[in-house]
């Protein structure tokens, strides 16, 4: 029996076994305070992350959303020009001012 008794005690020397850890002992707190922190800064990080990307998701849909309407008002202002410049419209207003196409002798032929 007295060879069991020393077998445990080597077994358990063996083992590093603590100790109840005494209450003035404040690291173990401190490590978990600290190790709390920085999960939880961690975790504040991500959803930082995240919330940025979802602002700039919802910000590239608005941009995308102007661009469409910018592109459509463009394509109406190019046809409004090209009906602006045509020459049927332009020779109607001159002759609502009273303009008339000159006659042969007023020509003058430049070489």
């Amino acid at each position: 029996m007295h060879t069991a008794g020393l077998r445990t005690k080597a077994i358990l020397k063996e083992q590093n076994v603590r100790f109840k850890r005494a209450l003035e002992d404040r690291s173990f707190l401190y490590t978990a305070l600290i190790t709390v922190f920085l999960i939880a800064l961690v975790i504040l990080v991500y959803l930082w992350c995240r919330l940025t990307v979802v602002n700039l998701g919802y910000e590239i849909s608005r941009l995308n959303m102007e661009r469409k309407v910018a592109l459509e008002e463009n394509r109406r202002l190019k046809i409004e020009l090209s009906r602006l410049k045509s020459p049927q419209r332009i020779e109607k207003i001159a002759r609502k001012m009273g303009l008339v196409y000159p006659r042969e002798d007023q020509i003058v032929r430049i070489k």
